[in-house]
This record gives structure tokens, sequence and C-alpha cells, in this order.
């Protein structure tokens, strides 16, 4: 489908376009009687060609091309026109014009012109912007490669390497591509042990995956996964494999991960329990600052408010190093627990965050843009903490308090869907025991 915009104050002209042009039915014309009136369609439209006369009240075709050239430098732009001044049509065509057609006597033959003109440059156009999607995927990819800490070798049908992205050649010990290209794939692994006539069953069995022993550039071994997969042209001959490799030691990292996860979910799940538990009175935000400080980075300080109804933020618990909290305390000259804020209602409506996330503006945000800027650059000057990380604890829309962590110099969690999880059960908990509290009548 092409979308055309014509521009003509002649309206029989631009009846007879879009008769003639819209009649094959992949052609929509959009039809104005000026310059003026185009711009404004440009404005919120977009066009596969632009179709101009040259002479028009106000703003002349000219006017329009130049207009369109400031932002648009490769949508086609056709003039046609009963224009025969040859200055004219050159200066049509250097201000970036793609074609100048002249109109006739013989209606048909200059509509079929025009057709022809426009489908060849719409044609030219999409294909130009077709090689630059192509071109710019075929960058992606390299980078993708280039980037990929998965170590990968790309080799011929003969199995000799032709590629290999940095963490390739980081796994084997070499610094230089140009160290490895032309060798053959063989040559890095003791086992199993590969030969050339491996590799036409290789083709034959489209991809290979299993373990292997390694071997890097300064002789020693690992232990490694691999994944081969032949890679075929569009008449289906292969044209080489790509090799994935991934150090066993990589596995034994994530397995660790995965082990500290699970104790980390296990320890969610026990100390909700518990908590449910707390009986009435008991100091069930310190409670919950006593869980987020175990999962939270060592070195890290959690802050812990309520919300009340009256939109009071008090500060309830906060856990950390001792000399890191009095450092803190020093700065406001108080204690920190009992610290109260009045932030506007606004302050803690939806947009205060449903999950962890880091807060921009650091302890401005924390506070709520209430406690002196000098005093939040005092603290953020402090050397034990970088940054900060918060969310409310929300329950069914209500939300109960505000709890915050204060990373150390280059901290990152890794684990903030447990704690994203661990305080959804406490804002539950919460939930249920203000909910107890007003069936015992108990003012809140």
């Amino acid at each position: 489908m092409i979308r055309l915009l014509h521009v003509d104050d002649d309206r029989a002209i631009l009846e007879l376009a879009g008769h003639y042009l819209g009649k094959t039915g992949d052609i929509i014309v959009d039809c104005v009687v000026s310059g003026e009136a185009a711009g404004e369609l440009l404005k919120s439209n977009n066009y596969d060609a632009i179709i101009s006369d040259y002479h028009m009240p106000g703003c002349t075709g000219i006017d329009l091309l130049r207009y369109v050239r400031q932002t648009d430098r490769v949508t086609p732009f056709l003039f046609f026109s009963d224009q025969k001044d040859e200055e004219i049509i050159i200066t049509a065509l250097t201000s970036g014009a793609d074609f100048f057609l002249p109109k006739g006597l013989h209606v048909k033959s200059q509509f079929i012109q025009l057709e022809h003109a426009v489908r060849e440059t719409v044609k030219r156009r999409r294909a130009e912007e077709q090689h630059k999607q192509i071109s710019t995927l075929l960058r992606i990819r390299d980078a993708a490669f280039r980037s990929s800490l998965c170590p990968i070798a790309l080799c011929d049908t003969e199995g000799r390497i032709q590629y290999a992205n940095p963490a390739g050649l980081a796994i084997w010990g070499y610094n230089d591509e140009r160290e490895v290209i032309g060798r053959y794939a063989a040559d890095f692994v003791v086992s199993p042990e590969i030969t050339k006539e491996d590799i036409p069953g290789l083709f034959t069995e489209k991809t290979w995956s299993g373990h292997a022993v390694a071997r890097r550039r300064d002789g020693t071994t690992f232990d490694a996964r691999v994944s081969v997969n032949v890679v075929e042209g569009d008449s289906g001959h292969p044209l080489g494999f790509v090799a994935a490799f991934s150090d066993v030691s990589r596995q034994n990292k994530a397995k660790g991960e995965l082990e500290s996860i699970i104790r980390d979910i296990r320890f969610v799940t026990e100390t909700a329990a518990a908590m449910m538990d707390l009986p009435h009175g008991a100091d069930i935000y310190g409670f919950i600052a006593d869980a987020l400080f175990h999962l939270a980075p060592p070195q890290s300080i959690v802050v812990l408010s309520s919300v009340s109804k009256g939109f009071v933020v008090r500060l309830e618990a906060i856990r950390g190093e001792g000399k890191h909290i009095a450092a803190i305390s020093g700065i406001m000259g108080r204690p920190l627990e009992g610290l109260s804020f009045h932030p506007p209602a606004e302050y803690l409506g939806p947009s205060l965050p449903h999950s962890f996330i880091e807060l921009e503006g650091g302890i401005d945000t924390l506070t709520f843009g209430l406690l002196p800027g000098e005093l939040c650059r005092k603290i953020q000057d402090l050397p034990f903490f970088e940054k900060v990380i918060g969310r409310g604890l929300w329950w069914g829309g209500t939300l109960h308090g505000i709890t915050a962590i204060l990373l150390p110099p280059g901290s990152t969690p890794d684990n903030t869907d447990i704690l994203d999880l661990f305080v959804l059960h406490c804002a539950a908990v919460l939930q249920r025991r203000e909910t107890e509290q007003v069936l015992r009548g108990t003012e809140i």
C-alpha cells in the first residue's frame, strides 16, 4: 500500500489524480489545495511520497519542498507542474526533488507516467530503507556477538575458525583474533578427539551438544559445555557452523547462586510464618527490619517507617552497623527512630514504588524533600553508602509503611525479587493485624 500527499491549487487535477492513481486499489491519495494545508497534514501523517504543483498562491512548490527537507531527507518529492523554466526545474532538483514531471494535454498518458514515477521512487526508497535495516541488523548481530559473555566461534565447512568473539578469545587465553583465525577448531579441544573426517557427520546431524575438555593457549585445560549448530544458506547447503562454549565453573557459580536464592526463600517463608504469630503489641516493625537486614547486602542500612491514616510517616526501626547509624544520627542531631514527616498526600499515592527501585534523589527523596538540603548532602557524603533503594508496603491498595535500604559503595542487590516477596508478606500481615484491631474496637 502506498499513501500519497498531492498538493495542487487546481481541484480538477486533484480529482483526476485521485481517479487515475487510486483505481488500482493500492494507492491512497490525500489531496489539498495549498502548501499551508499540506504542512498541517505533514505534522500528523506519514506519507510514502509527496506530489506538488509548482505555481500555488502563498506557498510555492519549492517553498513546500524546502519545508519538507528541513526535517525529512528521504520521502520522495515529485513535482507535477506545467512549469517549463529550466532554472526552476534545476533549482527544484538540487533542492531535493526526485522528479519534475510536466503536465500535458494527454491526460491518461501523463498520469501513467506520474504513477510510474511514484512507484519507482517509493520502491527505491523502500529498498534503501530495507538495505539500511539489514545493515543495521548485521551491525547489531556483530555487536551482539562481540558483547556476548558467551564464548562463540564461527567455523567454515572444513572446521576452520573464521571468527571468535572477545569472550571466546579470553576463555582460551588469546588477545588477538588473528592468532586463532584459520586454525581448526579441533586444535582447541583435547577430548573428545575430533578429526577433519568428523565434520561431514556434523553437517548431517545439524547440531551437537555435550561436554568437552578444552585446551588454553598456555596448555592448561578446562571442562566446557559445548553447543554446535550448523548454519545453512537459503538453498539449504551448509555454510559452516557456530560453536558456543561455557566454562563449567560458571555453572558452579550459578549453582551457588541458586542455592543462595533457595536459602533466602526458605528464610522468607519461615520468617513470614513467625511474623503471623507475633502477639499484638510486639515490635513488628523491628521484626521486619531485622529480617530485611538479613536479606540486604552486607554493610547496608535498613530503614523502616510506618504510614498512619493521617499521612504521617514515622521512622519505626533502623538496622545497620552502630557506628554508621550513630554518624547519621549525629548529623541529624537526634535519634533516628521516632523521626516523623508529614508529606503531602500525593507523595504517598500510587506513584510510590510497589517494588524496590533506586530512589534517584537519594536521602532527599526518602525524606520527601522535607529535610534541609544541607543535611541531605552531609548524609549522602558519608563514605559508607552510595545509593538508596526503596518501596512502599502496599497491600490491597493500602499503604502501611515505607522501607528503604542504604547500599554501600559498589553494592547492587541481586535478590530484589526476594526482598519484594518478603515485603509483600509483611504488608499482608500488617493489613491483617490492622483489621483485627478494628474488629476488636481498638483505635489505630
